[in-house]
């Protein structure tokens, strides 16, 4: 099996299981069961990727996702989850763009940073998510717009540092 669809089933498995333990811990055994229903719908997605199926189920976990934070469960769980599903869209729309290509080096290449800057961007937006939950700061907005400014700069900065390493 190679990387990309080992990593589609474990981002799979982690979205459902982060939206699945969230509703459990609160109670909402109704949100458990859409959210495990999800999965062989992400399958059924997975074995026709030309159609809408990856929309559609990518729309129903990060909504499933949304419905939960507003109704109660922990954010953390439905933030992981709805972040995962997102991860596991790609990976599936990318499986499915190289699927007709042999494995030759350029798509080796282009597949391994296409899977870099997507745990890249995964990483990121987790920690930031995160990081925002635990820090409540009043910041003036000018401040924010250098902040803002810094951290664009800083990821530039380690996708380049990424690209000449890799």
């Amino acid at each position: 099996m190679s990387l990309r669809r080992s990593l589609f089933v474990i981002c799979l498995i982690g979205s459902l299981l982060c939206l699945a333990a969230g509703y459990g811990m609160a109670g909402q055994w109704l949100g458990v069961t859409l959210a495990a229903l999800t999965g062989p719908g992400w399958w059924l997605a997975r074995k026709y990727p030309g159609s809408g199926l990856p929309l559609v189920f990518l729309l129903a976990s990060v909504g499933l996702a949304v419905a939960g934070r507003l109704s109660g469960p922990p954010s953390g769980w439905m933030i992981s989850g709805s972040a995962l599903a997102l991860a596991t869209w790609d990976l599936l729309l990318l499986d499915a763009a190289l699927e007709s290509h042999s494995s030759m080096e350029p798509t080796h290449q282009y597949e391994n940073e296409h899977l870099r800057s997507l745990l890249l961007a995964v990483g990121c937006g987790l920690f930031t998510a995160f990081f925002g939950r635990l820090l409540r700061v009043q910041i003036p907005f000018v401040v924010l717009i250098f902040l803002i400014a810094f951290l664009l700069f800083a990821l530039d900065r380690v996708w380049g540092y990424l690209k000449r390493t890799g």
